[in-house]
């Protein structure tokens, strides 16, 4: 029979990830929002903006964040959320089965490997994105187009000053970035494996 303090443990871990998880959620509805420009009157955007500006407003003062005139600071408290669910859950989790102290250091790496890889999954799609956009002409005064450009455009624009791949007509520079996601990924998911092996 589960101690009745481990079972408490575990079911706060359950609604502390649940509670977690909820508010990233409404951070991003508040990110995308955003770019419609909506009325700053509908009861809607203001229960949002009562939810959100806290955190969003200190992120912004204390470590502004801006790419190609975009406001980041959603994403880094996306980031920060996604990063306290995964090391606050785990390590209620591990405490409510008696686990050692000790343990916390390993579900700190395996939570900060877990978000570094989030970050390359995310950006990998941007690039691949950005290279599909390049097929078709988009519209650069769209936001999604000039987001995806924001943020991909300085990275891409310093490897192709270092190696011009322009071959038929056709920029490479995009596979060079996707080929070196996929390798640092490759080396998370071994640092990933000797970190299991410490939980």
């Amino acid at each position: 029979m589960i101690p009745q303090g481990n079972s408490i443990l575990d079911s706060a871990a359950g609604l502390l990830g649940f509670a977690l998880t909820l508010y990233m959620w409404i951070v991003i509805i508040r990110a995308i929002i955003s770019w419609v420009n909506p009325s700053p009157y509908n009861p809607f955007v203001q229960f949002l903006a009562k939810l959100t500006d806290p955190p969003l407003v200190y992120i912004r003062r204390h470590l502004p964040f801006w790419v190609g005139g975009i406001d980041f600071s959603p994403v880094v408290l996306i980031l920060v959320l996604i990063f306290l669910n995964d090391f606050l859950v785990l390590s209620l989790k591990a405490i409510a089965r008696d686990a050692s102290i000790s343990i916390l250091l390993p579900i700190f790496f395996s939570s900060i490997i877990n978000l570094v890889r989030t970050v390359l999954m995310i950006y990998m799609i941007l690039i691949i994105a950005r290279a599909v956009l390049s097929w078709i002409s988009p519209d650069p005064s769209n936001p999604i187009v000039g987001f995806i450009y924001g943020v991909t455009e300085p990275v891409l624009g310093r490897i192709r000053r270092v190696l011009p791949l322009l071959i038929g007509g056709f920029d490479l520079t995009p596979i060079v970035v996707i080929a070196g996601i996929y390798l640092i990924m490759r080396v998370l998911d071994q640092l990933m494996f000797a970190v299991r092996g410490m939980l």
